[in-house]
């Protein structure tokens, strides 16, 4: 399955196996009438200089409604492949097209890292930049040089949260206090070789999304009480944050505030079900 943004501001599912497209439900948005400013009109940046890849997505944009995340990778436009294509070669053809917008196949590149710290509790790398935010420094033979992280590497989560801004993911850091620390990472010099492993769906029914949030309701909560059942003050502060985040679905907010909250190792495995 591949995401897709379809004509007239409306995104539906493709399925490029059969051949065949499944009709899903359909988002009307207030689109440009035209592809002039693509991709910045549509709420998205690109980078790199072939393949290209999305940088930035600004939250309630038709992209962000789309569902296309930082760490994709454009692999084809209108069902033609642009797996070689850079950047500026990618827009220019892009606001060629007719179709508005057009319709675009992507995959996640994020590679996870692990990263445990040194003897003095560093990692050895420093970041710069918001959204994304950019390595700019790995330091040789330090811990993050050795896990693999480069500098111009792009950081697009810490513990599984997506980052955008570089405060943020510094106190996320931080918090890790001598802790192994997980980033979710982008490089333009790494190429995974498995598309089809990593292709994502743009949509689904409203039973199939109730079910698949239902199930994953039930397992949190089940993940939760193993982990917490011994701490009600810690579960109940934990719920409180996370019946916040239902409310204003702030992100950068849910990020500062869970390594407070779940300070210890075993904690910190609830962290990637909170996703």
């Amino acid at each position: 399955m591949r995401r897709f943004l379809s004509r007239k501001g409306r995104f539906s599912l493709r399925q490029s196996k059969s051949g065949t497209r499944s009709a899903a439900k359909d988002f009307y948005l207030g689109l440009p009438a035209t592809n002039q400013n693509w991709p910045e009109a549509f709420g998205f940046r690109l980078g790199g200089t072939g393949p290209s890849y999305i940088l930035s997505v600004v939250e309630g944009s038709s992209a962000f409604l789309a569902g296309l995340q930082p760490g994709d990778q454009v692999v084809d436009i209108e069902g033609q492949d642009v797996t070689n294509l850079s950047t500026p070669a990618l827009i220019a053809l892009a606001q060629t097209l007719k179709t508005v917008p057009p319709s675009i196949g992507v995959v996640s590149r994020i590679e996870q890292i692990d990263i445990t710290p040194g003897p003095d509790g560093r990692f050895g790398f420093t970041i710069v930049g918001d959204s994304p935010l950019m390595v700019e420094e790995s330091m040789p033979g330090g811990p993050a040089a050795r896990s693999g992280l480069k500098v111009n590497d792009y950081v697009m989560e810490v513990n599984g949260i997506p980052v955008k801004h570089h405060e943020t993911a510094a106190a996320m850091i931080k918090a890790a206090q001598g802790r192994p620390l997980r980033l979710g990472v982008l490089s333009m010099a790494r190429r995974n070789k498995r598309l089809s492993s990593s292709m994502r769906v743009l949509s689904q029914s409203g039973d199939s999304i109730r079910e698949s949030r239902a199930h994953k309701a039930m397992e949190f909560n089940k993940k939760v009480e193993e982990v917490l059942g011994e701490e009600p003050d810690v579960k109940e502060q934990l719920f409180e944050v996370l019946k916040q985040y239902a409310s204003d679905r702030d992100v950068e907010v849910l990020a500062e505030a869970l390594p407070d909250i779940l300070i210890t190792e075993d904690h910190q495995q609830l962290i990637d079900s909170v996703r």
